[in-house]
């Protein structure tokens, strides 16, 4: 299978924020794969690894505000608290969307691969 470091950033693109008119307004850039994740690609039938580098984390963001005491409505983080009953202190957690990024590449990999 043919991959190229383009085929992974479109799929990254795509999930960026800022993309349609209701969509949380672009504050930061968007993230990047590491631009070693294709010697980890394996033609031989070894796994295929990624790394993506959080650029832009601020924790601080987080501390004593409204956010530490009421989930943001709207947001996952109000269905994680309520089916699990913790809420993650550094921001969304489990249900942030930087959690969503290794689903979004191997579904680049999968699409890829299924063309």
């Amino acid at each position: 299978m043919a991959l190229t470091e383009s085929d992974i950033q479109l799929g990254l693109n795509r999930r960026r924020p800022g993309q349609t008119s209701i969509t949380t307004p672009p504050k930061r850039k968007g993230p990047r794969h590491h631009p070693e994740w294709h010697r980890v690609w394996g033609h031989l039938g070894t796994p295929i690894g990624m790394l993506f580098r959080n650029e832009d984390q601020r924790p601080k963001d987080y501390g004593n505000s409204t956010m530490d005491r009421f989930p943001r409505l709207s947001h996952a983080s109000w269905t994680y608290l309520e089916k699990y009953g913790v809420k993650a202190f550094s921001g969304g957690g489990r249900s942030s969307a930087r959690e969503t990024i290794a689903r979004v590449a191997a579904g680049n990999l999968a699409e890829n691969y299924l063309r």
